[in-house]
């Protein structure tokens, strides 16, 4: 279509065809947020490996990695470019969002978030956490980037940090989210739990979703009511 000035219209922004077709787009989000996350981590294990001299500079290479300048001529990462950010009120695929609540189409994640007011941390935090409840592959993605001797195949409060958070600010912000007053933890939404005896610390706990939470977020006609029942009258 041509417009009177001779420009051409923009095309009307469709919407998601249903919750499933939603969730399709984050995973693929994801994915490309996870390729970025592995390829830097094989580059850091690689830069590990050159540097340790020993058994116990690889065990300790957590801490003294971040006070050794690695020059990239020689082998070393350059810091990644920041990808821009998406200015829409609601994010990433905002437009397409809106679009899909004025046709009235229930999207799952979207509604969970609006009934609580989630942030963008939370809500990338839900598809964190339901993307192995979808395709168990992410299970040893998450087991790789964990970085651990636990073997945990969930995604851990120390992940979702590194991942989603791109500022000191952010992470101190993202982590109160996940505290045991904040509204994902205080519904039972989401779980913590510490996957093995000899760790202690919010950083370490696994993250998973409830059975309620799941049914819900990739389910077509469940009611929110399901995963966040209504006050009783008194």
């Amino acid at each position: 279509m041509i417009a009177e000035m001779g420009e051409v219209a923009p095309l009307p922004v469709q919407p998601f065809a249903d919750n499933w077709t939603y969730l399709k787009a984050e995973l693929a989000w994801l994915d490309r947020v996870l390729m970025r996350s592995l390829a830097k981590q094989r580059q850091t294990n690689q830069e590990i490996d050159r540097v340790s001299k020993s058994s116990i500079d690889r065990t300790t290479s957590h801490w003294w990695k971040g006070f050794i300048a690695i020059d990239p001529s020689k082998g070393g990462s350059l810091v990644p470019k920041q990808l821009p950010q998406n200015t829409h009120p609601l994010g990433r695929y905002g437009d397409r969002l809106e679009a899909s609540r004025e046709q009235g189409i229930r999207l799952g994640i979207p509604s969970l978030c609006d009934r609580l007011e989630l942030g963008k941390f939370e809500r990338d935090v839900l598809i964190l956490c339901l993307a192995p409840e979808i395709s168990r592959r992410y299970e040893k993605i998450y087991e790789f980037l964990n970085n651990d001797n636990g073997s945990c195949k969930q995604p851990t409060v120390d992940l979702a940090l590194r991942l989603f958070c791109h500022s000191d600010a952010e992470w101190r912000t993202a982590r109160v989210t996940l505290s045991a007053t904040a509204p994902l933890i205080k519904r039972k939404i989401i779980q913590l739990y510490l996957p093995t005896a000899n760790t202690r610390s919010l950083l370490s706990k696994a993250m998973l979703l409830s059975e309620k939470a799941v049914n819900y977020l990739i389910s077509e006609d469940l009611s929110i009511d399901t995963v966040i029942p209504k006050p009783r009258k008194r």
